[in-house]
């Protein structure tokens, strides 16, 4: 997948008439790095790209075609959307500060949430929607699907969202789902003093035979990517957030309280 993107390099460098060393040199990194940047051995990192689209005069057309390819690896075509994706995932790690995560929802919850979201459409439409959304979770928490674990800010608990039988609906089923190991999940106290998930919602997923991958959730769709640094950066607020999450058990009182 990466071997145009690695010839364009080579084109690109062989127009300005540089060697591979020259350009190396001016890049900072070996000539060893780089060609193996050019013979498609690796993924270079974007700031490396950045770098060599600098040097080359190449008006961030190497960066653009780098974000194709890394999308186009990331998202390939055998998965529909997002959703497949994460039925992919051998683990699946979720941060959610507003709301339950989609494959966790209760049919009431889904609807309570969808309806405001999308004020201008009808209740069939809304309906629809919710359909989907029971047709994820059931791929998600079903036996094929991946190792889950999500942490929750405690505010998407104590909401109240569709008044009050549909969130304790909702915390009995979360409730059984942790009984049954089927997830488990952490909370975020609201008096934490230094949170370390305001950066928003974000999903993990860890994969058996392709890089991993983080979706950063948006209010319409969100960015996906499967580029080494920013996962790291990702792995990083991930620990932080587990670091100051309280575990939930079946009998905790944010999902028994009534």
């Amino acid at each position: 997948m990466w071997l145009p993107f690695g010839a364009r390099i080579l084109r690109a460098r062989s127009d300005k008439g540089l060697s591979r060393a020259e350009l190396a040199r001016t890049v900072g990194v070996t000539d060893d790095k780089l060609r193996e940047v050019e013979d498609a051995h690796c993924r270079p990192a974007r700031t490396l790209v950045e770098r060599v689209d600098t040097a080359l005069g190449a008006d961030h057309q190497l960066v653009d075609a780098w974000a194709v390819t890394l999308q186009a690896e990331a998202f390939p075509n055998e998965f529909g959307d997002m959703r497949e994706l994460g039925t992919h995932a051998a683990r699946l790690w979720e941060h959610q500060p507003m709301a339950v995560p989609t494959f966790l929802r209760t049919r009431e919850y889904s609807r309570a949430i969808l309806g405001p979201a999308h004020p201008g459409l009808g209740a069939d439409q809304v309906e629809a929607m919710v359909d989907e959304e029971m047709a994820h979770r059931a791929a998600m928490t079903g036996p094929d699907g991946p190792r889950l674990r999500v942490v929750l800010n405690e505010i998407a608990l104590t909401r109240p969202q569709g008044g009050a039988a549909v969130i304790n609906a909702q915390r009995g089923f979360l409730a059984d789902l942790i009984a049954a190991g089927i997830v488990t999940m952490g909370v975020i106290p609201e008096q934490t003093p230094h949170h370390p998930g305001l950066g928003g919602a974000f999903r993990l997923m860890e994969f058996e035979d392709r890089p991993s991958m983080v979706y950063a959730f948006a209010a319409q769709g969100g960015d996906l990517t499967a580029e080494s640094e920013q996962v790291g950066r990702c792995t990083m607020v991930r620990d932080a957030i587990e670091g100051v999450a309280v575990e939930l058990a079946p009998d905790s009182e944010l999902l028994t309280a009534r």
